[in-house]
């Protein structure tokens, strides 16, 4: 579709080349891992080697919120935020988007071992693993990653046991009650000043705006792969923002329709395998690292990591890849 994009639209092929090695790219861990097919011991040592790095990366992140590092001032919203918000975690990143973005494909990873060992000392490790990530996730202060990783992994407790969601959605609950950083984040969200800012130019109701109008105008095949947001267009002047904070509205806009139904089975089939493989065959395995994915899919609606997160989306598809490959 992307290719019919580019031809029926006539633009520079070098846009085309930048933004198609950035989307379709990473996907080719995917191939490499399904024709490698690795033994589960290995699946296991590339998990847990995933879970220390970005435990790592979270305890970086915590450091410096507890530092308190300097930040840029636009990571903070000084009218609505700034008596209370000081700083951000974002540890060797681009941001605390990217980091909190990082840490919801990984959070449901430790809880795989805390059901699957039998020693409870190793499950005590895997719990602090799961507390590490959670912590630094929360210091991000991404609402985004938030509110996917909830989710995710509200339905995946709740799906091995009810009494298990409602623990969560409890703890979740007191976290946005009592932790007044959580509370005015999300409170945020709702009032009349964020919403007048966000539909200004440059705010995310503006370009999800500006994006579906695109989208409207060219509704087949849509203006071109690179053409709305990312490194391409911006560096070769189509849109003044780098980037538009949904993946899947800039595939709509960049492909139209026929790019989104496309982009959409891409990218959430395997998901739904590992669910479906969780279903028939009750290896938390395959609950926890479909949590992780899905976390990652949600925030496709509110980021655009699917193609600014290069090694996120490695990550993203190496999951895919044991999660289809992975056998008892």
């Amino acid at each position: 579709v992307s290719l019919f994009s580019f031809y029926f639209n006539n633009y520079s092929i070098f846009i085309y080349i930048n933004e198609a090695r950035i989307l379709f790219e990473p996907f080719l861990i995917y191939v490499a891992i399904v024709l490698l097919e690795p033994e589960k011991e290995e699946i296991h040592f590339f998990i847990k080697s995933i879970i220390l790095s970005y435990c790592l990366l979270a305890l970086h992140g915590m450091y410096q919120y507890i530092k308190k590092v300097p930040t840029p001032p636009e990571w903070v919203d000084k009218d609505l935020e700034g008596a209370v918000i000081k700083t951000r975690a974002f540890s060797i990143l681009r941001g605390p988007n990217i980091l909190g973005d990082y840490l919801e494909l990984s959070l449901p990873l430790p809880l795989i071992y805390v059901f699957k060992e039998k020693s409870n000392s190793r499950k005590i490790l895997w719990v602090i693993s799961f507390l590490i990530i959670s912590g630094a996730l929360i210091v991000t202060l991404s609402r985004s990653a938030w509110l996917a990783s909830t989710f995710s992994i509200f339905l995946s407790s709740f799906w091995l046991s009810p009494l298990l969601g409602i623990v969560f959605i409890l703890i979740a609950l007191m976290l946005l009650i009592f932790v007044k950083p959580i509370r005015i984040r999300i409170l945020s969200l709702f009032t009349r000043t964020y919403l007048e800012k966000s539909m200004k130019s440059g705010g995310r109701i503006y370009q999800w705006t500006s994006g579906v109008i695109n989208a409207s105008e060219h509704p087949l095949l849509g203006t071109g792969l690179g053409t709305y947001g990312g490194v391409a267009s911006y560096s070769y002047g189509f849109v003044a923002r780098r980037s538009i904070d949904s993946a899947y509205i800039k595939i709509l806009s960049e492909t139209g329709w026929l790019g989104i139904v496309s982009f959409i089975p891409w990218v959430s089939w395997g998901v739904g395998s590992i669910l479906t493989r969780f279903r028939d065959e009750k290896d938390v395995i395959f609950l926890f690292i479909g949590a992780g994915l899905l976390a990652f899919l949600l925030n496709l609606f509110t980021q655009n990591i699917f193609i600014a997160m290069g090694p996120g989306t490695i990550v993203f598809w190496a999951l895919t890849a044991v999660g289809i490959v992975y056998h008892d």
